[in-house]
């Protein structure tokens, strides 16, 4: 729980006191003022209040564009009542909507700012207001209305923006932060609308209520309008902002192949990606892959502090996740009753969602933080995917554990893959998904073996694998074939995805250069068959396989260095729209 500095936090209660006391003593002299009917009041509360509820974030500000109104209604109903209705609309905002952007503040802190937000900025503008005696404008002073109005709001926006300043500056932030992010985009947006606020008033003293209702009605649409473009704004871009988290991880974790260091990966990984986490832990079955305990690898975020721990299978909230075989999400430990979290002292929020290894959950992944509430359904549909990747990585990792790796290349072997083929079939068939395969072969390597020797042969068959290896998913298996062929299998990927990330391997290999024994830099290049299942048109691994190596022997027969397609045989009736024959391969 945070909790805010004296200074502020008294700075924060004073500055409410005086703006209710303001008030409080306003409406003892005389009460509200006689243009103060009920349905004045109720109309402007009423639009104020669905500003409020449409208000959107810029940056770090959130605008509401109500501050037109409250000036409006200093004007043409009176100060009091200007100030009271700014005071009602800003102390239920308070009450209702912010606690929710500020679940990790203490219970003070929240009902001190609630009492401030309300009171100072009613009592500002009810003192300003009252100041200019604005009250006595009539309808038919319009330049001096608009006038008057704009100068009574720039005062307003300026002292109000001030005194929030000050109060930002009291709780550590920078007087230049809050100018530069907050009261500088604020005072602009609201202040653009202030002419807005002399109609609005104008309107008001003279009648004009079918006007008011319109100009409101089209305020509040624009309002709307705004919300829904900011809001789509801001789901785009934390969208765009996983995908480049997810792929940054994929690529990490394609980089891994030992379990300790896959293990490290997805925990920094996680780390980076779900910022609101304090702590990572991946609950997993080890090296050994005992079935009767689970080992707990945890990372601290802010100390970068690794720790190990065993936990038996089951109990607690990893055995609920591994038995329910869904995400758990915690937003308070204590309050949930389930016992203490692996590696966390048992307060604040946890999340954790299950980590499948060959189809079987042998695991959880997880992130803590101490604030209550700390994690939101994007934090779980981020972590669901990093668990995806997770399980693929540990899947590879304890492969090669199992000696599955060529010893050259550090590729798997042959017969992993036709295993990982047959499998990729049969998960294909049964959800309808769709996966790829390349076959890549060195070109003119037994040339480069004959001139140059085996050792240099070996040396730019492990450059190559480097270069495979830098482009593929976490998901992605890539294996030594035979002698200086090569083949990948590429999971939930079409034939022209395949094709793309062929290319990028094929330019990838084309770029590396490798020392010969008299210091000279050879190139190499490569030819690559893609076939993809079922999009090749094949009915099982045997033909998919040759499938690929058919459009290999293509590329290797129309120049080498290329990319080449497996194309499924086109039927009679199809013809006509192929007589061009099928789209040129890229290279």
């Amino acid at each position: 729980m945070v909790r805010a500095p004296r200074a502020q936090l008294a700075f924060t209660v004073a500055l409410g006191a005086i703006g209710w006391a303001t008030l409080v003593a306003g409406l003892a002299t005389r009460g509200l003022e006689v243009g103060a009917t009920p349905g004045a009041l109720g109309g402007f509360l009423a639009v104020v209040l669905a500003a409020r509820a449409l208000a959107f974030r810029v940056g770090a500000t959130v605008l509401s564009l109500d501050s037109a109104f409250y000036v409006a209604a200093a004007v043409a109903i009176g100060p009091k009542s200007g100030g009271l209705l700014v005071a009602v609309a800003l102390t239920l905002d308070a009450v209702v909507r912010r606690p929710r952007a500020e679940a990790g503040q203490g219970r003070w802190s929240r009902a001190a700012f609630a009492l401030y937000f309300g009171g100072m900025s009613g009592g500002l503008l009810a003192a300003l207001a009252a100041a200019s005696a604005t009250v006595t404008l009539a309808a038919d002073r319009d330049v001096d209305a608009i006038a008057h109005v704009c100068a009574l709001g720039a005062g307003f926006l300026v002292l109000h923006n001030g005194l929030q300043g000050l109060r930002h500056a009291l709780g550590g932030r920078s007087i230049a932060w809050f100018v530069r992010e907050q009261a500088g985009p604020g005072m602009i947006a609201e202040g653009s609308l202030l002419p807005l606020a002399a109609v609005v008033a104008l309107l008001e003293l003279a009648g004009q209520r079918a006007g008011l209702v319109l100009l409101c009605g089209t305020y509040l649409l624009v309002n709307l309008i705004f919300n829904r473009l900011a809001r789509a704004s801001r789901g785009w871009r934390q969208r765009i902002a996983e995908l480049e988290r997810l792929d940054h991880a994929a690529r990490a974790l394609g980089r891994s192949i030992e379990l300790p260091a896959v293990v490290t990966t997805i925990l920094t990984e996680v780390a980076r990606a779900v910022p609101a986490a304090h702590g990572v832990a991946l609950i997993h079955r080890g090296a050994d892959r005992d079935p009767d305990r689970f080992v707990v690898d945890g990372l601290a975020v802010a100390t970068a502090r690794r720790s190990r721990a065993e936990l038996p299978r089951s109990g607690g909230v990893v055995g609920r996740v591994v038995a329910e075989l869904t995400p758990l999400a915690l937003d308070d430990q204590a309050a949930a009753g389930l016992g203490v979290a692996p590696l966390t002292d048992g307060v604040g929020a946890w999340l954790g969602v299950p980590v499948f290894v060959d189809g079987t959950c042998e695991g959880v992944l997880a992130v803590h933080s101490e604030a209550r509430g700390a994690f939101d359904r994007a934090d779980l549909r981020l972590l669901a995917s990093l668990a995806l990747q997770a399980g693929a990585a540990l899947a590879h990792a304890h492969l090669h554990a199992m000696a599955m790796v060529d010893g050259l290349t550090g590729l798997f072997v042959r017969r992993y893959f036709d295993a990982r083929v047959d499998e990729e079939i049969a998960r294909a068939e049964r959800y309808g998904q769709s996966f790829a395969v390349v076959l890549i072969d060195l070109d003119d390597f037994k040339r480069l073996n004959d001139s140059r020797g085996h050792l240099v042969g070996d040396r730019a068959l492990r450059e190559v694998a480097a270069a495979i290896r830098a482009e593929l998913r976490g998901v992605d298996t890539a294996a030594r074939y035979g002698g200086e062929e090569l083949a990948l299998i590429l999971p939930r990927t079409d034939l022209f995805d395949a094709l793309a990330l062929a290319e990028r391997v094929r330019s990838e290999v084309a770029a590396r250069a490798i020392a010969a024994d008299d210091g000279t830099r050879l190139h190499l290049t490569a030819s690559f068959g893609v076939a993809a299942f079922p999009d090749s048109g094949v009915a099982d691994a045997l033909d998919l396989i040759r499938a690929a190596d058919r459009a290999l022997y293509r590329a290797k027969r129309a120049g080498k260095n290329r990319c080449e397609l497996a194309w499924p045989e086109p039927s009679a009736a199809s013809y006509p729209a192929y007589t061009d024959g099928p789209p040129p391969a890229i290279h």
